[in-house]
């Protein structure tokens, strides 16, 4: 009899319920009805709200994390970030510095130009602008070499000064280039005045022997000559038009057994500097170098 009773009916304990049928049609229909009314009426916003408010600390938890691997990752990307801005800025500090450099030295080469250009004014004779290009590598003379040649109107024998006075003669033309020997060079020979009295003299080369490079001749021991007097060119000779000023004394010697004061002098030109000169129209022909007398 047990068993008979078993196969007739279930145990209460695995008794189902509806039919899942039933379920999903009562479930359907109580979604379509909850969604009519939220739609008409908004009834379920206050419902929505307190279920997030309520699943806020799981989503947090649940969220932490992806959020703790996003902010190590935007850690390390924010540095990365800065490292390259700062090298950015590092470039752009030097190129600012650059510019910097070549605004001083533009500045400086403007001031240069308007100096010649005033030179220029007050020469009477024809001038040509020229650019310093080289310095010969010689360690015995004094010379330079200038961006124009006999294209550019340049002539051997002309006179070359700056913004502060002469600084040597073309000694050497070629079409697109000549060779400038400095005042200071071994060789070279000046016919001078003194500008406060007028006392007369040969002003020779003389760089790496002297402290100036320049050494006045024929100056009697007892002449009245002073150290800070400034050099003109006196025009005797015919190379050198009068009144350029060329050099100034720095010391002054007297031996009494000589007849003749030793006079050291230093140019005035920039001979060891400079950027841009003006190349005087010849007053005759380059004659050879005079040979420079025996000095004590």
């Amino acid at each position: 009899m047990a068993f008979a009773t078993l196969e007739r009916s279930a145990p209460p304990f695995f008794r189902q319920g509806p039919s899942a049928a039933a379920r999903l049609v009562f479930f359907a229909s109580l979604s379509l009805l909850l969604m009519a009314l939220d739609a008409r009426w908004h009834l379920l916003g206050p419902l929505r709200q307190g279920l997030d408010l309520a699943l806020t600390p799981v989503t947090q938890v649940a969220r932490a994390p992806l959020l703790g691997l996003r902010g190590v990752a935007q850690h390390f990307e924010s540095l990365s970030q800065t490292r390259a801005e700062l090298e950015q800025q590092r470039q752009l500090n030097v190129r600012l510095a650059l510019q910097a450099q070549q605004a001083s030295d533009l500045a400086r080469q403007n001031a240069l130009l308007r100096e010649l250009l005033q030179l220029r004014a007050s020469v009477p004779v024809r001038a040509t602008a020229a650019k310093i290009i080289a310095q010969a590598r010689d360690p015995f003379s004094r010379k330079l070499l200038l961006d124009k040649g006999g294209a550019g109107g340049i002539d051997a024998g002309a006179p070359v000064i700056d913004g502060r006075g002469l600084l040597g003669q073309v000694t050497m033309v070629a079409p697109l280039g000549a060779q400038v020997t400095l005042i200071t060079d071994r060789d070279s020979s000046v016919p001078v005045e003194v500008a406060r009295n007028r006392a007369r003299g040969v002003l020779v080369g003389d760089a790496g022997a002297t402290p100036g490079g320049l050494q006045l001749l024929w100056q009697a021991n007892d002449g009245d000559l002073r150290v800070g007097d400034i050099l003109v060119t006196s025009g005797l000779g015919g190379v050198y038009p009068a009144g350029l000023a060329v050099a100034r004394i720095t010391r002054v010697t007297r031996e009494p057994d000589s007849a003749f004061a030793r006079v050291l002098c230093a140019p005035l030109a920039h001979v060891d500097s400079g950027r841009y000169v003006l190349v005087l129209a010849p007053q005759q022909p380059l004659a050879p170098a005079p040979v420079a007398p025996a000095r004590r």
